[in-house]
C-alpha cells in the first residue's frame, strides 16, 4: 500500500502547498492553483532533509496537517471499533495515524523526480455543496498514468484558519487510486489488528504501522 499512497500523496502536495492566504472558489480551484508553486515549494524543501531534518519534517507537517481532516479519516479506519473506544485511545490514533501519515509523506518528498500532475476539472456539478471528488492525474517518468481521486468535504478546520473565512475548508478525508480505495484499506488493516490482538484496542494502536504495507 505504501507504493499506493506515493502516487495519491504526491498529488496532494497540489492541494497541500495552495496559497493559503486565499479563501478557495470551489474544491477544484483549491487544487488546481496550487499546482503553479508545486515545483518551486520543493526545491526549497527538499534540501533540509539532509541539512536540518527536523525543520525538515516540521515543515512538511506544517504544510500538510491544515489540509487533511486525520480526525475524521481516522475515525473511518476505525470504523465500528470508534465506537468502542475511549476519548482518550480516539486521540492516540488519530495523533500515531497522522504521523505515520507524515512520515509517508515525508518519504514522497525526497523521491520526487519531476513527476507531471494534472488537476481533472468535473465534468458534472457536485451533489452535494459541502462535499466534493476531485480527479488527478500523475504522470510517472515511466510512462504509467496513476489516476487519483480526492474526496473533500467542507468542514471546520481549527489549523486553517483565513483571514475571511475562519470557519469552513476544503479537507481531504479519504483518497482512491486507481480504483483502490486507501480509507478502506486502512480499515481492513484495523479489522485485521482487532482480530490478531482479540480486541485490544490499546495493543492495536500501540502496533499500527503504514510501514507494514510497504
Amino acid at each position: 500500500m505504501k507504493k499506493l499512497l506515493k502516487w495519491s500523496l504526491l498529488g496532494l502536495l497540489a492541494l497541500a502547498w495552495g496559497a493559503a492566504g486565499e479563501i478557495p472558489q470551489s474544491a477544484y480551484d483549491s487544487v488546481r492553483e496550487s499546482t503553479d508553486n508545486l515545483l518551486e515549494r520543493l526545491i526549497e524543501v527538499q534540501p533540509f532533509y539532509d541539512s536540518d531534518p527536523d525543520r525538515f519534517f516540521d515543515e512538511v507537517n506544517a504544510a500538510l496537517g491544515p489540509y487533511i481532516d486525520f480526525e475524521g479519516f481516522a475515525k473511518r479506519v476505525m470504523a465500528k471499533h470508534y465506537r468502542k473506544a475511549s476519548d482518550a485511545q480516539r486521540r492516540i490514533f488519530v495523533d500515531k495515524f497522522r504521523a505515520g501519515l507524515i512520515k509517508t509523506y515525508a518519504t514522497v518528498l525526497i523521491e520526487f523526480d519531476n513527476e507531471k500532475i494534472v488537476v481533472l476539472k468535473p465534468s458534472t456539478p457536485q451533489k452535494k455543496p459541502d462535499r466534493a471528488t476531485i480527479k488527478i492525474e500523475i504522470h510517472a517518468r515511466s510512462g504509467t498514468i496513476f489516476l487519483v481521486h480526492y474526496q473533500l468535504e467542507l468542514v471546520d478546520s481549527p489549523e486553517r484558519v483565513l483571514e475571511n473565512n475562519p470557519e469552513k475548508h476544503w479537507l481531504l478525508r479519504n483518497v482512491i487510486i486507481n480504483g483502490i480505495n486507501i480509507g478502506l484499506q486502512f480499515r481492513s488493516q484495523f479489522n485485521a489488528y482487532m482480530q490478531k490482538h482479540r480486541g485490544d484496542i490499546d495493543l492495536v494502536i500501540e502496533n499500527w504501522s503504514l510501514d507494514e504495507n510497504s
